[in-house]
């Protein structure tokens, strides 16, 4: 899935109007659908795209701090019309294929009344639709875990504290270590799973090692194979969120029974100790339909 980002074009709306109206969004809040279970809330909402009466405006990154200017974006608008707001990322953490998150809700503001050379202020708050399929939760905090060393991996994953709790990733975290002694992190998702139309896995990591992100891809009685998706860079001991886009990878093999997620990090000479640290796993569709 590569979609362009589109920028504000003066032909949008019909007439002779030449200053704009102002839209400002300073963030997007992901709040809870108590109607799923979803897991941690957390999120890397980079973009905003922009609709006025269903007409698209444009896809707009969102600040990163308070010390740059805020968002504004110019709108070719006056009068009361209706606003749909989508919160954007990038998939596989790049930004040539950034686009609408499709398990959120859009925020839709019904009379949003513009005028001319003058700012209006937004920041929807979204959420994920009600018929999301959240098909498989890590988040390391029970003692029994969901993922295993496979049989390539001469290493673990164990858990580690957070001591204050931490905000986004709670109590404890997964880690695994790799060294000269024990050269391969290899483990996998333990439950086989089918899917849907559209897949992502939403993940945090900590890593200073590279690592492979991908889908042993299973069919009954034939094979298994590996198919990677993603290499992740090391993070210079910061925490990330990625969404992995698997959609392409189950499509190309629609021969699979089942399929499981494997993370993957071998041992770097130049590193040390290569440590892997892993949170909030969370394999995503809507629709069981292949």
């Amino acid at each position: 899935m590569v979609i362009t980002v589109l920028l504000f074009s003066c032909d949008k709306f019909e007439g002779g109007q030449t200053i704009p109206s102002y839209l400002q969004v300073d963030t997007i809040y992901l709040k809870d659908n108590p109607q799923i279970e979803e897991g941690k809330r957390t999120h890397n909402f980079t973009d905003v795209w922009v609709y006025v009466d269903d007409q698209i405006i444009g896809s707009f990154e969102l600040r990163g701090t308070d010390a740059e200017p805020p968002l504004v974006i110019p709108v070719l608008a006056e009068g009361v019309h209706k606003v749909s707001l989508y919160a954007g990322i990038k998939y596989n953490g790049m930004s040539g294929t950034r686009g609408p998150y499709p398990f959120v809700i859009p925020m839709i503001y019904e009379n949003v009344n513009f005028t001319i050379d003058s700012i209006i202020q937004k920041n929807p708050e979204v959420s994920y639709y009600e018929n999301t399929s959240f098909v498989w939760i890590e988040e390391f905090e029970d003692a029994s875990l969901t993922v295993i060393p496979t049989s390539n991996s001469d290493t673990t994953i164990s858990i580690f504290q957070h001591n204050p709790v931490h905000p986004a990733l709670g109590h404890q975290s997964g880690i695994g270590y790799i060294d000269s002694d024990n050269t391969v992190f290899e483990i996998s998702s333990t439950n086989p799973e089918t899917y849907g139309v559209v897949v992502l896995l939403e993940m945090e990591y900590n890593i200073n090692v590279h690592m492979a992100v991908g889908l042993f891809i299973r069919i009954v009685g034939v094979e298994i194979k590996q198919h990677a998706v993603l290499i992740l860079n090391p993070t210079n001991d910061e925490w990330k969120k990625v969404y992995v886009n698997f959609t392409a990878g189950i499509d190309a093999n629609p021969n699979g029974d089942y399929f499981n997620v494997y993370f993957r990090a071998v041992y770097e000479s130049g590193v040390g100790t290569g440590i892997i640290k892993l949170d909030n796993l969370k394999l995503i569709h809507r629709g069981l339909e292949k």
